[in-house]
């Protein structure tokens, strides 16, 4: 499904490629660590079926592939809203959390937006409830 909007001169996102990646979901959020499962701070955003995250804007190496990823929320988490997204054909789970339900939300939408969105999708559907 492709999205377009027009700007104020009638020209679409389509010519305007840079202002589509500025549309991408991207903040702060929390991210249990592999190995000490600490929850530390990390920088996200969702572009090209990937969540990419790393310590700040600028470095954003490591990434997680959407493509037929699965969701769920965590439930009793130190009153933390987080969820979890298990990659396909993947043992491994990235716990990621938020500071209020309503990012949670968000979050969790624009991961099933780009999902859909995605060149790889799969027939999995996406609900976010």
């Amino acid at each position: 499904m492709a999205v377009e909007s027009a700007t104020s001169n009638g020209t679409t996102d389509e010519n305007h490629p840079e202002e589509i990646i500025d549309k991408c979901k991207k903040g702060w959020l929390f991210k249990k660590t592999h190995y000490t499962k600490r929850w530390k701070v990390a920088w996200f955003h969702i572009r090209n079926g990937n969540l990419f995250y790393g310590v700040n804007e600028e470095s954003t190496e490591k990434c997680i592939n959407l493509a037929g990823a699965n969701m769920d929320l965590l439930e009793g988490d130190d009153d933390r809203f987080g969820w979890t997204i298990t990659p396909r054909d993947s043992k491994r789970t990235f716990f990621l959390s938020a500071d209020a339900a309503e990012e949670r939300q968000a979050w969790m939408t624009a991961i099933c937006e780009e999902q859909l969105n995605s060149e790889q999708h799969n027939s999995n559907a996406c609900v976010v409830q």
